[in-house]
């Protein structure tokens, strides 16, 4: 079984001068000439904490796909990499998940609060 690439695969598509995609949807300025994820992981890469941000997902899914951003990238500043991971998230995490996380953060939330009062309420107590 042999492996053949047609020619219109091997094309590399221009990114539009305007800044936006063919779907119109704005992009950052450089990140469209980007290259596409490793598809192993750069394991001498140590990245960064994304613990402690507002964000959508779990920090340790993007600790872990950190690993998989082009080599080029790594020395980018923390924010320009998580606005790149987050991209990618967005468009492939369907919507549904993304409630689903973002209920799981809520309820979290409201226990870890009603957690603290019933902790204060039982070191007040004789």
């Amino acid at each position: 079984m042999s492996l053949e690439v047609t020619r219109k695969e091997t094309q590399q598509s221009t990114p539009p001068i305007d800044g936006h995609k063919g779907n119109g949807m704005a992009v950052m300025p450089g990140m469209a000439t980007m290259h596409r994820l490793r598809l192993n992981p750069n394991t001498e890469h140590k990245p960064e904490s994304y613990e402690g941000l507002q964000l959508e997902f779990s920090p340790f899914l993007f600790s872990s796909l950190e690993r998989y951003l082009p080599s080029p990238m790594l020395s980018f500043s923390r924010d320009s990499k998580l606005y790149y991971m987050r991209d990618i998230v967005l468009r492939y995490s369907p919507e549904g998940e993304r409630s689903r996380v973002q209920r799981h953060h809520e309820y979290s939330q409201k226990i870890i609060s009603h957690y603290q009062v019933f902790t204060w309420m039982i070191q007040k107590s004789p």
